[in-house]
């Protein structure tokens, strides 16, 4: 015999909701008030997806003493020096996932944000291009903002191995030994080759063959082979030079703080000022057209009697989301904006859920009144709504509390979007809609009076 399952919510509860609607909806209006305000105010402590600057994770070994205040003051001091400036932001998170290098040390990771993209003086770079123009005889060479990339383009196409190895030998000549040279002809052939290879590793997992741990390894290592032997042959006009200065600077001034055998820079990723705007308004229209587009859909899976409280619903979410990061000083980033798109896509899910009920209830119970069958339709749907919330709770709070780091932010943005979204389905989206219901109402009502005084008074 099959244990009966129990609901959260004991069948038959007759909590009165709309009782409370006006209590709700001025909470919710005060929130959104204030959120407003702080957006205003304060505006968004963006990330640097958004603002630009570098992000770079670096490895420390156990006992290497490194700690983010140490780290934080090293960098500061480093970018002092160099720029003869204000440090500017430096944001240090740590996160520990449990590497080892190959001595089979622990190694603890830190994230580093920091608002420069690059150490570079524009006397220098005005030197390294003059050297690349007489070096190969680049055509045109583009310097991005504030980045230590060059693009350049060559009058006639050149074999790519010895034009790269030319062009290495001259930024190292100029002070950069860490510096890389990719050409457009080598960056379409790791293109293909990462297209290629997870078609290939989607057709076999859906045949159900077992892809090997190290079968990328060595996928990876014959097309390295493949394309060396091909690039022998090739010519090129494009090439990208990044000198990598940054990154080679932090490592030598963390080497010089600590010790060389527990410094290694994983990564480090720059985003221009004019990428990261373009970034955020691009993130900013994500979330509007997804508005729109769930409006859209609102209007045909019920009819617009519904979209209103489900569209103010989803835009009182965004605006609390984005709120509470400005008030908190949270970092804005990309994967803030995914988390919430996220939310509004939670929130209109269980809008939905509420809204189909009360839909059937109206087709079943037709001389109940609206407040009464609002009511009934959301008691009737509670059981499903905590399991809902509460089981991706469990899932984004162990995040939020094992995750650290940059897992925390967007944890915390879902935890409290998970809150939010179900809180707004029931106290904000359903009064609206109630309240529109009883507005129509009293207009069709007050036509039909008026229809009804002129039918009199003709008569």
């Amino acid at each position: 015999m099959q244990p009966k399952f129990r609901e959260p919510i004991k069948p038959g509860t007759t909590f009165a909701w709309m009782a409370n609607a006006k209590t709700f909806v001025f909470g919710s209006l005060v929130a959104t008030v204030v959120c407003l305000g702080a957006l205003a105010v304060r505006g968004l402590d963006l990330g640097i997806d958004f603002k630009g600057g570098t992000k770079l994770i670096v490895g420390f070994t156990e006992n290497s003493g490194a700690t983010p205040d140490k780290i934080r003051e090293t960098l500061g001091n480093l970018i002092k020096e160099k720029t003869g400036g204000d440090a500017g932001q430096i944001e240090v998170q740590g996160f520990n996932v449990g590497d080892t290098d190959a001595q089979g040390r622990k190694v603890e990771k830190f994230q580093i944000y920091t608002e420069l993209t690059s150490l570079m003086t524009e006397a220098k770079a005005t030197e390294v291009i003059a050297a690349i123009k007489a070096g190969v005889g680049a055509d045109r060479i583009e310097r991005p903002e504030e980045t230590d990339k060059f693009m350049l383009t060559l009058a006639t196409a050149a074999p790519v191995n010895p034009t790269k190895a030319s062009i290495l030998e001259i930024v190292k000549a100029a002070g950069f030994p860490q510096a890389e040279v990719i050409s457009e002809e080598e960056r379409a052939f790791d293109m293909e080759f990462f297209k290629e290879y997870n078609l290939t590793v989607a057709e076999r997992t859906q045949a159900g063959e077992k892809i090997a741990d190290d079968d990328y390894d060595n996928a990876y290592a014959a097309h390295e082979a493949q394309k060396k032997t091909a690039l022998e042959q090739r010519t090129d006009r494009s090439y990208t030079v990044n000198l990598q200065q940054l990154q080679a600077e932090v490592e030598e001034a963390l080497i010089n703080a600590f010790n060389k055998d527990s410094v290694v820079v994983d990564s480090a990723t720059a985003v221009s000022a004019s990428v990261g705007a373009e970034l955020f308004s691009k993130g900013m229209l994500a979330l509007l057209y997804s508005i729109v587009g769930i409006v859209i859909y609102v209007g045909l899976r019920f009819d617009f009697r519904f979209g209103p409280g489900a569209v103010i619903s989803l835009i009182h979410d965004a605006i609390l989301t984005l709120g509470l990061f400005s008030i908190l000083g949270l970092k804005f980033t990309l994967p803030i904006v995914s988390a919430i798109l996220t939310i509004i896509g939670y929130s209109i899910n269980d809008t939905i859920v509420v809204y189909d009920r009360i839909r059937e209830n109206m087709e079943k119970m037709k001389g109940m009144g609206l407040t009464e069958l609002i009511d009934l339709s959301i008691n009737e749907t509670l059981s499903r709504t905590v399991l809902t919330g509460g089981s991706a709770l469990i899932v984004t709070t162990m995040l939020m509390v094992l995750g650290g780091g940059f897992i925390f932010d967007f944890a915390f943005a879902l935890t409290f979007g998970i809150i939010i979204g179900t809180y707004s389905s029931i106290a904000v989206a359903v009064p609206f809609t109630l309240y529109s219901e009883n507005w129509l109402a009293a207009r069709k009502a007050k036509a039909l009076s008026r229809t009804d005084t002129q039918q009199t008074t003709t008569a």
